[in-house]
């Protein structure tokens, strides 16, 4: 509110300044009293009564020198009071009625102002650039690009809208719009990187799908290539517990065939010397009895004789206990041969 009494102050000034000589000793003194009765209501924020004087003077058929004057200050107290529509016809007819008065770019700034706050950016674009064109020295012309540089803002175009509000900044340092025009370029400077940084995030999350997409198809690789592993290696594993059974089984027969061979041979071992033995003690009975009928045959005092002959029964006992002796020791020949044997293929 204070920014806008502030600018009605400034273009009430201006009014009063561009007012012409000429004009004021040619008005009726009624029509410029009420004309300057107007003004003064408006400076006191007093609009509605303002609006009332303007009013009278643009309807007094005498007042036809104050009358566009009245109409400029009427279109100031309509946007003062918030009633833009009124205003913005107000301005339409009175650029149509007086295309020649100095008053016009003033009011193409308003009229640009209004169609900003009805966020037609296009338009207000339009009216502050044929403002710029007509009034290129008009102390408005900051206020114009600060508002240029926000219609473009709205629109997105931050480059266009950087560019106006750098001419703000470095054309006219001391106007009031800098501070707003130094905001708003660093608010540009934010979105430059905020747009920098959506790029980097964009790229980032295309970068991890396909990350989390080649990811994906290695672990459905290696997840198929240890099934595979895990299915040889069970086989594997079955088939060495088949061959290891195997083994173990035939190890198994030939221990019990082994067993079973040399119990045998234990068996008859054992039989084989008892054998034996029953042999050597026939052997030994049979010398001896063939030594007493030998000693029984010859005197122990007598001098040696030719040796008496063996009867038939005891000569053919003795051979056969000779016989068998040789025998069984055969036998013993060919089991120590194939122990022998037997212990060096091992």
């Amino acid at each position: 509110m204070h920014a806008t009494k502030t600018l009605l102050t400034v273009l009430l000034l201006a009014a009063l300044v561009a007012i012409p000589a000429t004009a004021q000793k040619a008005a009726a003194p009624a029509a410029k009293s009420t004309l300057d009765k107007g003004v003064e209501l408006f400076g006191q924020e007093k609009y509605r009564d303002a609006l009332d004087l303007f009013g009278k003077v643009m309807s007094d058929p005498k007042a036809s020198i104050e009358r566009p004057e009245a109409a400029y200050w009427s279109v100031l107290a309509y946007l003062a009071v918030g009633d833009q529509a009124t205003a913005g016809a107000s301005i339409d007819a009175f650029i149509s009625a007086y295309p020649k008065s100095p008053r016009v770019p003033d009011l193409l700034y308003q009229r640009g102002r209004i169609l900003y706050s009805k966020a037609d950016y296009e338009g207000a674009l339009k009216v502050f650039a044929a403002f710029g064109s007509q009034a290129p020295a008009s102390d408005l012309l900051p206020a114009a690009l600060y508002w240029s540089g926000e219609c473009l803002y709205a629109l997105g175009r931050l480059e266009e809208a950087e560019r106006a509000f750098t001419a703000v900044t470095q054309g006219y340092p001391s106007s009031v719009k800098v501070e707003a025009a130094t905001y708003r370029l660093s608010l540009i400077g934010l979105e430059y990187r905020q747009r920098e940084l959506l790029k980097l995030l964009t790229w980032s999350h295309e970068e991890s799908l396909r990350s989390v997409e080649d990811f994906r198809m290695r672990e459905k690789a290696y997840e198929s290539s240890i099934a595979l592993y895990q299915k040889q290696i069970s086989d594997s594993k079955r088939g060495a517990a088949n061959d290891s059974d195997k083994v173990i089984a035939d190890l198994r027969a030939q221990v019990a065939d082994l067993g079973s061979r040399l119990a045998s041979s234990e068996a008859k071992l054992a039989s084989a010397l008892a054998e034996a033995d029953a042999l050597r003690a026939s052997l030994a009975a049979a010398q001896a009895g063939a030594d007493q009928a030998k000693a029984a045959a010859q005197p122990a005092a007598a001098p040696a004789r030719p040796t008496v002959p063996l009867d038939r029964d005891s000569k053919t006992q003795a051979l056969d206990s000779k016989a068998r002796a040789l025998d069984l020791l055969g036998f013993y020949i060919d089991k120590i041969a194939a122990a022998d044997q037997k212990d060096g293929s091992k």
